[in-house]
């Protein structure tokens, strides 16, 4: 393992650059791509729709609630969607030479973390200069992390390995991603739900993920079930994920 990490870094180093390759604003479109979202976001429901959230008063209030679930929302999103095709795309390489298969789905998952680093130390500055920075969220973010890279990397490696023998996975993971999205508690608060559909956002292991994000950094309230769900989902797909990649890993060379 410890072998394979120097390739892995090479390896992210590569993607995240061939990435961004060739444009003019290189590796800056990393935080314009989700500012541009976040900004079309917050004029269409906080000024629009007039979307306000309950625990946070000031008019400024839904942006830090949009930027908290988010930036993980588009991490995990982008994450899972270029971890779909991943061996699809490099089916010719892994052809021609052996090499960890399981390296192409962790960079992609891993590479997709930037702007949400980057999105995350700006949410605390914000935060900070307006008063309503929680210190105790530097202590929840790390869990939190880890939680989300367990989900994400467990389901992006077994979405890899079972897209190589179910290619409609290719078009059926970005589709399912929109409509988990609006099933997911970041545009609009958990109290313009019915109470009695609450329960449901459970199933969600992204909504009881981001409502730990808005919980840690907001105060925002959430129910005991989701943040018990929370390592239980990670658990869940983490190592689900991973245990079905490596009982599917012998069938690449009759797929490839």
């Amino acid at each position: 393992m410890t072998a394979r990490l120097p390739l892995f870094l090479l390896w992210l180093r590569r993607d995240i650059k061939s990435r961004y390759a060739g444009s003019i604003m290189g590796i800056f479109w990393a935080v314009l791509s989700p500012l541009l979202t976040i900004s079309l976001f917050y004029v269409l429901f906080a000024h629009i729709f007039k979307v306000r959230v309950p625990e946070l008063a000031s008019d400024t209030g839904f942006f830090y609630y949009l930027l908290t679930g988010i930036l993980p929302w588009l991490a995990m999103s982008e994450g899972l969607a270029r971890s779909t095709g991943v061996l699809a795309a490099y089916e010719q390489f892994l052809q021609k030479q052996p090499f960890p298969v399981a390296i192409l789905p962790t960079t992609a998952v891993i590479a997709a973390l930037l702007p949400q680093v980057v999105g995350t130390v700006v949410l605390i500055f914000l935060l900070a200069t307006n008063g309503l920075f929680r210190p105790s969220a530097l202590l929840y973010l790390p869990y939190l992390l880890c939680m989300q890279i367990a989900m994400t990397l467990g389901l992006g490696m077994a979405l890899s390995i079972l897209a190589l023998h179910v290619r409609d996975l290719l078009q059926a993971v970005p589709i399912s991603l929109q409509f988990v999205f609006y099933a997911t508690p970041i545009l609009y608060p958990l109290n313009m739900v019915p109470a009695e559909y609450h329960h449901l956002f459970v199933l969600n292991p992204f909504a009881c993920l981001i409502m730990g994000y808005q919980h840690a950094f907001l105060g925002t309230s959430t129910g005991n079930l989701v943040l018990l769900a929370i390592p239980l989902w990670g658990l869940a797909l983490g190592l689900g994920g991973y245990l079905l990649f490596r009982v599917l890993k012998p069938t690449l060379g009759e797929t490839l």
